[in-house]
């Protein structure tokens, strides 16, 4: 074939020129479209003249139509992006309020705002939500502070517009005076005149020593060759000369009443001092009573009267006796006894094991010897004689005791 001459097509065969440019232009104008010109997609020179070309061979009504259909899918697209953005944010709305009625801080704590009041007095509010926290100050019965969080057993407070906590289990939102407070003070009224509203959970409880000790001896466990005096009367107190059977006695008394407030059985080994029991005696009593701990509350002493602290003792886990409570009774001693210095501030001495105690080697339930401090010093001596002080030692004494027995 001649240079410059063209081929011609047979009637009936498809010109694959126009098709192959029209494809061409359809793809340029969907890159377009989409942005690859943006991207650096170009054509040479003389495939874009070849499309200009094609183009125009293109029906005007046809063209027209390709351009409103890109146009029509464009504004049908944005449409739906506006629909879908005003369902997202509907959505994220309805998210967020969700969250907020169910919000919850970082410490875990569930979110509220609410005016709270104390039920007991000398109310311990913590700066941590332990009681290995300082006390930053005590509320008294009927006090207000406002609570910003609930947690597992523990409130967060606002005191001094500082983050505070406090036990749950001793606030309340019913105000005092209000009508609500009234008919729960009637109520408990009635309780009163008649025997405790027991819930079923019984704490024996044992205001160590008497106001006459007996030396007869006893075995210092079941079965024992081994013997030991019976009871001591105790020590007495090196500055006020407080006797340790009374001091004993005046916080267990205290422990009792606040337990039975709340709704426990408590069952006092000794409720004077004109009494005559023996360690072993004591041990029995509280191991038929049904009680499920056995706390015995003492007093320290020593002849060094720098020696200062509270201390609890149980038995070693190779005891003869009851050495299965072991664990039991370890526990209990150490919680005691952290929670007691916690609020104090007397120091933590920690827990002593020893099987020479017939009170412990007795037992057949978990039990404890509380020594509350050294009367044998004269600063813990002159606290200890108190009323404060008792009542801020048998309620921390209260608050473990709940804690363990109602696991």
């Amino acid at each position: 074939m001649a240079r410059g001459e063209s081929r011609k097509r047979k009637p009936g065969t498809p010109d694959y020129r126009k098709r192959f440019w029209a494809a061409v232009t359809a793809i340029v104008v969907a890159a377009g479209s989409i942005g690859v010109s943006h991207a650096g997609f170009t054509l040479p020179n003389q495939a874009q003249k070849q499309v200009q070309m094609a183009a125009a061979e293109t029906e005007p009504a046809e063209q027209t139509a390709k351009k409103q259909v890109p146009n029509a899918a464009k504004r049908s697209l944005e449409l739906e992006d506006a629909q879908g953005i005003q369902e997202a944010d509907a959505a994220a709305v309805a998210d967020q309020s969700e969250l907020e009625s169910d919000k919850t801080t970082a410490s875990g704590f569930q979110s509220v705002d609410e005016t709270v009041y104390a039920t007991e007095n000398l109310l311990n509010v913590r700066s941590g939500c332990g009681t290995e926290y300082e006390i930053v100050t005590q509320l008294n019965q009927g006090d207000s502070v406002q609570r910003v969080g609930i947690g597992d057993g523990w409130s967060e407070v606002l005191y001094k517009d500082k983050s505070c906590f406090i036990r749950s289990e001793y606030l309340t939102t019913t105000e005092p005076g209000s009508e609500e407070a009234t008919v729960t003070a009637q109520g408990a009224e009635a309780d009163a005149q008649g025997a405790p509203v027991s819930n079923g959970r019984i704490v024996a409880i044992d205001a160590g020593h008497q106001a006459k000790g007996n030396p007869d001896k006893e075995p210092v466990g079941p079965g024992s060759s081994t013997m030991k005096a019976k009871v001591a009367s105790g020590t007495e107190g090196v500055s006020t000369k407080l006797p340790e059977y009374e001091l004993t006695l005046s916080v267990s008394k205290k422990l009792k009443r606040i337990l039975e407030e709340r709704g426990y059985q408590v069952v006092m080994i000794r409720e004077s001092n004109d009494v005559n029991l023996s360690n072993a005696e004591r041990a029995e009593i509280a191991n038929k009573s049904g009680a499920s701990i056995f706390v015995r509350i003492h007093g320290n002493s020593l002849d060094n009267t720098t020696v200062n602290g509270t201390l609890s003792m149980c038995q070693t886990a190779t005891n003869p006796y009851n050495g299965e409570l072991h664990a039991a009774s370890y526990s209990l001693s150490k919680k005691i006894t952290d929670s007691v210095c916690a609020a104090t501030g007397f120091k933590n001495r920690g827990v002593q094991e020893t099987d020479s105690m017939s009170g412990i080697n007795w037992c057949k339930i978990p039990v404890s010897i509380v020594e509350m401090g050294f009367m044998s010093n004269p600063e813990e001596d002159q606290k200890m004689a108190r009323d404060d002080y008792q009542e801020l030692i048998a309620g921390e004494l209260r608050t473990e005791l709940m804690r363990i027995i109602s696991k």
